[in-house]
């Protein structure tokens, strides 16, 4: 099996598990629909350059723009990581957004109850 397609096959359930999630938060009205857009443009690029990552390394090589060795078993674990720390962290990010919007709401709550006493 190629490496290229491992390393594919590796990221695939993340880039879609994020693309899902970000479509699921959009139809709950928890995120704009700037946000899905930005969202969705950033994995689909995140997994453009996954999908391209063999030719482009092949136009580089063949026009002896890099010497370095092809994709190692290495790089595809290291790769895999990045984008398993990227979901992680959007993730993350999402969860202190809807934190934020809760507390926000409490404290307006809250204001409202102190004020009419």
């Amino acid at each position: 099996m190629s490496r290229y397609l491992l390393l594919l096959l590796l990221n695939l359930p993340f880039i879609f598990a994020a693309i899902l999630s970000i479509i699921t938060q959009y139809k709950l009205n928890k995120i704009s629909s700037r946000r899905l857009i930005v969202q969705i443009i950033l994995w689909v690029i995140v997994l453009a350059g996954l999908v391209f990552a063999l030719p482009i390394y092949e136009w580089l090589f063949s026009n002896n723009l890099t010497v370095s060795e092809p994709l190692s078993l290495f790089d595809v674990v290291q790769i895999t990581a990045i984008v398993v720390v990227f979901y992680v962290v959007n993730r993350t990010r999402a969860k202190i957004d809807t934190l934020e919007r809760r507390l926000r709401d409490l404290h307006q709550e809250l204001s409202i109850r102190l004020s009419d006493k």
